[in-house]
């Protein structure tokens, strides 16, 4: 009984056993078909990703391929750049420099005579200061044969200014203005206005032209010996300025504007002073003279002397003169009384 027994349980053993090895191998087979599944799945993934990945790489090729290519140009077109750059930067700067130049040759040239004789360019009113009362050479050889020198004596210093006036007087015709012509540069106006850079630059002239304009002074007057009463007077107060200088001893000499209020009109003379008020006044005539040379009085006893000359009123309305300091100073007088303050006050060397 117990050797059935144990049979039968040992049949059942072997019977539950093979079911559950059955059990595992089907269990294990489906798993590992799915596994074979998954890796199926995985290995097409793969597969895919291998693609994408491969073009990816060909396309990184011909990027860096693209790149290295493009960057190589553009460092090739970056150094010609750089060069011709630097060819324009030299270029702009040689060419604004000539550029200054030109317009500092334009602002030499631009409104300007041209003094034949001593070659140089200068503007009018520059002209009008220093040749209004300059002499020349020929101007003091003619003071010189007048007067001889000067022995030093005052008498013979007073004889000397009566014998230039004199002799000036003689020599010289009224006539109509005299002048002369000199080459004059016009040039209208010029534009400077600025670069990209801030830099200015000469970019347009207008208006050029090159003309003949009159002008007029001592010395011009002086070679015609002709002229109205500026002519006359102006001539005769170079001549003294000469003297003065070639003597070493001078006095306080001008260019007197003069109305005649009773005729209506204007004229030219000359003023001298000594000292204080005391003056002479030469005129066509020597209004205060004596015995051969000029002489000084009070202001208003040689304005008195003036007047009958005339035979009119007369205003004292300017003055034109040198000072050592100014080769043309001109003062205006609007009375009398302002005339003779600059007289005593100021009337001086």
């Amino acid at each position: 009984m117990n050797g059935k027994t144990g049979l039968i349980i040992s049949i059942i053993l072997v019977v539950l056993l093979l079911a559950a090895n059955i059990y595992t191998y089907f269990y294990f087979s489906r798993e590992n078909l799915e596994l074979k599944n998954q890796l199926m799945r995985k290995n097409e993934e793969y597969y895919s990703l291998y693609q994408s990945f491969t073009s990816l790489q060909e396309a990184y090729r011909k990027l860096q391929d693209d790149y290295n290519r493009i960057n190589n140009n553009c460092s090739s077109t970056i150094r010609d750049m750089k060069i011709e750059y630097e060819r324009l930067n030299i270029s702009y700067h040689e060419v604004l420099e000539a550029n200054k130049n030109l317009t500092r040759a334009l602002e030499i040239i631009a409104n300007k005579l041209v003094v034949p004789s001593n070659y140089t360019l200068m503007g009018y009113y520059d002209f009008e200061k220093r040749f209004t009362f300059a002499y020349n050479e020929e101007m003091k050889k003619y003071v010189y044969n007048i007067t001889g020198g000067w022995d030093g004596s005052e008498e013979d210093f007073l004889s000397d200014l009566y014998k230039i006036y004199e002799t000036w007087r003689n020599d010289f015709t009224y006539n109509t203005p005299v002048q002369e012509n000199l080459t004059f540069i016009m040039v209208g106006t010029w534009w400077n206005p600025e670069t990209l850079m801030g830099d200015r630059y000469l970019k347009e002239v207008r208006n050029v032209d090159v003309m003949k304009i009159p002008v007029i002074g001592a010395q011009i007057s002086f070679r015609y010996k002709k002229g109205t009463c500026w002519d006359y007077a102006t001539v005769l107060t170079s001549l003294y300025y000469a003297y003065y200088d070639m003597v070493g001893k001078e006095l306080p000499t001008g260019y007197l504007s003069i109305g005649l209020k009773d005729r209506g009109s204007h004229h030219g003379c000359v003023l001298i002073k000594e000292k204080d008020d005391r003056i002479a006044i030469i005129d066509w005539d020597a209004i205060t003279k004596e015995d051969g040379k000029i002489v000084f009085l009070p202001f208003k006893e040689a304005k008195e002397m003036h007047e009958r000359y005339w035979n009119s009123t007369i205003s004292y309305d300017g003055v034109g003169r040198r000072t050592h300091s100014d080769p043309l100073v001109i003062n205006n007088f609007s009375s009398d009384e302002e005339f003779y303050r600059w007289l005593v006050e100021e009337f001086n060397h």
